[in-house]
This record gives C-alpha cells, structure tokens and sequence, in this order.
C-alpha cells in the first residue's frame, strides 16, 4: 500500500468527483484539506441539539467537552483506494482530540463525521468554512465495497448525539469543579462545627458563672436571713425584759404609794 502524492491526488481529484467541492489550491503535503461545514453538536449547548452554521460562524469548545463536527465537502472514496484523516497540528497542539477514528473505509460516500473533544486548558474557537481536516488517499491492490451504516451521510446523524446526551459528562473539567464545591461545602461545615463549639464553650462558661453568682447570693441570703432571726429574737427577749420590768415597776409603784397613804392617815386611839 502506498500513499498518493500531490501529482497523482490532483489528477485523481479533478478527473473525478472524489470530493466535492473541489479547490485545487487545498492540495498541501500529500493530502486535501477538507472544512468545518454548517452542522455541529456540542455538548455543553443549552439544549443540546445539533446547530446549524451559517457561513464563517464561530463556535467554542469548551475544556473538557466533546463535539461532533461535519465537514462541508462530500466524499466518494474510489473502492480501490483508502482515505486516511486528522486535525491540524495547529489545532492539535491547542488539546483538540480526534476520538472518531483515523481512516475512511474504500467505497465510502458522504459527508465525514468527526468526533473530538478538547483535552487543552482553554477554549478552542473553530469557524465555518475553514480548513481544519486534512485527507491523504492510499492505493489498494484490490477493490473494496463498503459495508456501513454512513452511507451517504449528509448531516450528523442521532445516534452519537444521543449518545452524547446522557447526563453530566465525567471531564476532568467538571470533576474538578465537584471537587471545589465539595471542598466549599467542606468549609462551610468546618466554620459550623467551629461557631457551634465556640457557642457551646461562651454557653457554658456564661452558665457556670451564674451558677457560681446565684451560689454567691442564695449563700449571703441565707446569711442575711440568719441575721434577721437572730435580730428578731434579740428584738423579742429585750420586748420581754422590757414588759417585765415595767410590771416591777408597776408594782413598786403601787407598793410605795400604799405605804404613803399609810403614813399619811392619823392614828386612831384604841378603845
């Protein structure tokens, strides 16, 4: 198997209809280069479903997300010959990966379909109509018939977008994302757990110094209240001499006035 240079693939490809449309000045290093056409599928597109392009419109593809890209140029692969394809190095290097595959069976008609997903730190922005996919075309010692399901294929079919669209892609972009927001949640818990430690501590030494407060009172309550017995009785027992003495006063009172009233009367003479 040998590969077809410049010479040959410009005379296959103007003397037939292996790629349409056809510009003579794509031919570079041994291969075509084929366009981005008007269709795409991405995966972060709100909804996804496949877009269409109009002429020279960009699109971004986000780190840590897949596309599918169709080209703009029909195909019919000779049954004697077999196409290989790849991105730009100029593409590449930026993360762009191809995840399709990397050769176009013999007998093959249609538009070619590329599956890629970008594995750089950035954005990559592709346009409409510009050459990013290039083709080489290799001979085969005998012809081929192609058995496929992308016969003719002009438009990105369902299957792979289906495929595409089942749930959150696991991407390291998006893994490191969860990673965040657990260590965010984690955070938050900690600063929680540290509030509800530093309340439970304020609490408790709050309730241990009132404690150590109503000790302290219900103590001098007590005291006062046992200096108030003990006054109150000294208070009853001096009410009590008092009373008594006053009765003694009283009575000397009445003694000695008896006395004076003796004396004061005459002495009558016995009879």
């Amino acid at each position: 198997m040998a590969f077809i240079g410049n010479n040959n693939l410009t005379t296959l490809l103007n003397s037939s209809d292996v790629i349409a449309p056809f510009d003579e000045g794509r031919i570079k290093n041994g291969a075509y280069e084929l366009s981005l056409g008007s269709q795409v599928f991405q995966t972060d597109a709100k909804p996804r479903a496949v877009k269409n392009l109009i002429k020279d419109e960009k699109i971004y593809i986000e780190p840590g997300q897949f596309a599918l890209l169709l080209t703009e140029e029909y195909v019919k692969i000779p049954e004697n010959r077999i196409a290989f394809i790849s991105i730009k190095a100029g593409v590449k290097f930026k993360g762009l990966v191809n995840v399709s595959g990397f050769h176009v069976d013999p007998g093959f008609e249609g538009k070619l379909l590329f599956s890629v997903y970008n594995a750089g730190p950035s954005s990559i922005i592709l346009s409409q109509g510009t050459q990013y996919f290039p083709i080489w075309f290799a001979e085969l010692n005998e012809s081929q018939n192609y058995e496929g399901c992308h016969e003719k294929q002009i438009k990105i079919p369902d299957a792979p977008v289906e495929s595409l669209s089942q749930g959150e892609l696991a991407s390291p972009n998006v893994l490191s994302k969860r990673i965040d927001e657990v260590k965010h949640i984690k955070t938050k818990i900690e600063w929680v757990v540290i509030a509800m430690f530093t309340a439970v501590i304020a609490l408790s030494v709050k309730l241990w110094t009132d404690s150590s407060k109503l000790k302290d009172a219900v103590e001098f309550g007590y005291k006062k209240k046992t200096e108030e017995i003990a006054s109150d009785s000294t208070y009853k027992k001096m009410q009590n001499d008092y009373s008594t003495l006053r009765m003694e006063v009283d009575s000397l009172k009445k003694i000695k006035a008896v006395n004076a009233k003796q004396q004061a009367e005459p002495t009558k003479p016995i009879k």
